[in-house]
């Protein structure tokens, strides 16, 4: 079933509902019919599902059969000391599809990129919502440093480290609220890895395989927390 991003707010079954802009374009754009069934996601938990009455070049009436709100299907986030801004994109794609809840952009030693809000960044999560069908964008908070970052959030840190190392590396404890946290391309410097493992909170991971690019890690450590018993509620 097509989909479409739309910020509505209080609409209810047999309301109708006009899609303008950009919505309106993607749905000429892939040839959509009278009477046609679309979804329409808000970003903020709710779905609709409606039937299109009218369409012309730039406006859609679209009548609303069905209402639904949903919760979180799990409690994982990301922290992520960010990569090159094309990596970085394709990990918010992947975070939206995955159904993360916050993402904290970090600079570290070793970042690439400076996160800040722009209208490109909300056409890639806008793209990534549809594609998925997620009721939720994710959270993005404002870029910070890692030793700030940690100073708040080592009690729910899962640190998936590319390098082995087992005298450090803890069990994971299940069924709770974590945040993911992924270094950059040329992941954390022993100096940052050293404040990262100070606190005895955190849980450090370590897959057996080779190091892999940031957009990669994110969708291997999350499947893993998610196999692992993180999984829907």
């Amino acid at each position: 079933m097509r989909a479409v991003y739309h910020s509505f707010d209080n609409v209810d079954s047999g309301d109708v509902l006009t899609i303008t802009g950009d919505a309106a374009h993607h749905l000429n754009v892939v040839r959509v019919k009278n009477n046609e069934v679309i979804l329409l996601l808000n970003g903020r938990g709710s779905i609709l599902r409606g039937a299109i009455q009218s369409l012309s070049k730039h406006e859609i009436d679209i009548k609303i059969e069905h209402a639904e709100t949903f919760d979180y299907k799990h409690e994982l986030s990301l922290a992520i000391a960010n990569p090159k801004k094309d990596a970085f994109e394709d990990i918010l794609k992947s975070a939206v599809e995955l159904g993360l809840k916050h993402i904290y952009p970090l600079s570290s030693d070793f970042s690439q990129y400076d996160y800040a809000p722009s209208e490109r960044i909300q056409r890639v999560l806008e793209s990534a919502l549809i594609q998925s069908n997620n009721p939720f964008f994710p959270i993005i908070h404002e870029q910070q440093t890692l030793k700030n970052f940690l100073s708040t959030h080592q009690d729910t840190l899962v640190f998936f480290n590319s390098q082995i190392n087992p005298e450090t590396a803890k069990s994971v404890v299940q069924n709770v609220a974590k945040t993911i946290l992924i270094g950059p391309e040329g992941g954390f410097s022993p100096n940052e890895v050293a404040e990262i493992l100070k606190f005895s909170k955190v849980q450090e991971i370590h897959l057996p395989t080779p190091i892999m690019r940031a957009p990669t890690a994110v969708a291997s450590s999350v499947g893993y927390l998610l196999a692992s018993g993180n999984g829907p509620k």
